[in-house]
């Protein structure tokens, strides 16, 4: 045998060793198991903005102050610029005036405040119409809302709210003062959207592509987000559950054990500083079962849009606290469909 004879067998005795160490990372291994981040996936976000308690004691017009008061659905407050666009509503006497000058509008529908879902696309006034909202007694003189009415407005912003009148005297108290409006309000803050319900969605999310997908009855999605419930494609043989170990430290997925959803990634906080808070739970890691027989692991971080510092004042606050229900989280998909993330 002479050297070049010999340099060829020795060439092709290490390029045979090289490609069998190649497949033994991949068909007869586990593939490399990489952690992506997914940040702020919308979990059913509530665009509906209503008050927790009726407004109480708006005092219109009074013989002293024959004028409007001006309120902002937005914020709950009173303006006191009358030229401006930030308020809504004007209340005087029995009349309820729109901000028409910045393109607002008002109208009285003949449907209840429960009943009620969807705004009007047209037929916004400038006023309410006499005694459109409420029954005059001649008797007795009061004024009563009537209970099978709502009131609709179009705001300066595009936006769309319905009002439930619920008194017209101070503290709710015919025998007191009157031109005092108690009322509850449901305001819609997506601009344009009609829909004054609340609307049960879910955003599905697929972790091999990390993108969302929108048809839910498919199997290319693995897990989706409501509120604070997180589910798994039980539909298509997919499934979810929590471990009790750190994300790092799970290197092993378990074969069973798995079900539709899980809402235990998370405490709520109560009335413990930061106050009505959701905070993922540390060292708990979720594990999803995927319709293509996969396994991934998911680590949650925040809740809240743009994943702010829950240690900071701005968040303690819930006025300045940014918006809910935009999930945050670390995942790694382990490819081969092995149990193994390492």
């Amino acid at each position: 045998m002479n050297l070049s004879e010999l340099k060829t067998i020795v060439l092709v005795v290490v390029t045979a060793l090289a490609l069998n160490a190649c497949d033994t990372g991949g068909a007869n291994g586990p593939e490399p198991v990489v952690a992506e981040m997914a940040e702020d996936i919308p979990g059913n976000v509530n665009t509906l903005s209503a008050t927790r308690a009726p407004v109480e004691n708006v005092q219109g017009d009074t013989e002293t102050d024959p004028g409007y008061t001006f309120y902002d659905l937005n914020t709950g407050e009173i303006v006191e610029d009358t030229t401006s666009s930030s308020w809504d509503i004007g209340f005087g006497s029995t009349t309820i005036i729109a901000n028409s000058a910045h393109d607002g509008g008002i109208q009285v529908k003949n449907t209840a405040y429960a009943k009620l879902q969807q705004a009007p696309g047209d037929g916004y006034a400038a006023e309410t119409e006499r005694s459109s909202w409420y029954n005059y007694d001649f008797r007795t003189h009061t004024v009563t809302p009537k209970e099978d009415h709502s009131i609709v407005v179009h705001t300066t912003d595009g936006q769309y709210a319905k009002i439930e009148i619920l008194s017209y005297y101070q503290d709710s108290d015919t025998e007191k003062e009157s031109r005092y409006f108690t009322f509850n309000y449901t305001l819609q803050t997506e601009e344009g959207n009609t829909r004054l319900y609340h609307e049960d969605t879910e955003t599905y999310f697929d972790l091999d592509t990390g993108e969302i997908v929108e048809d839910s009855a498919s199997s290319q999605w693995d897990i989706a987000f409501s509120g604070t419930a997180i589910s798994a494609n039980a539909e298509n043989d997919g499934g979810i559950m929590a471990l009790n170990i750190p994300f790092a430290d799970v290197t092993e997925a378990p074969t069973e054990g798995y079900e539709e959803s899980n809402t235990s990634w998370y405490t709520y906080t109560g009335n413990t500083p930061p106050v009505h808070a959701v905070l993922p739970v540390d060292g708990l890691t979720l594990v999803v079962q995927t319709p293509e027989g996969k396994y991934a692991k998911v680590r949650m971080i925040s809740y809240y849009k743009g994943n702010p510092d829950t240690s900071t004042q701005e968040f303690a606050d819930t006025n300045t606290r940014p918006e809910s229900r935009y999930f945050t989280f670390e995942y790694a998909v382990q490819t081969a469909g092995s149990v193994n993330f390492e």
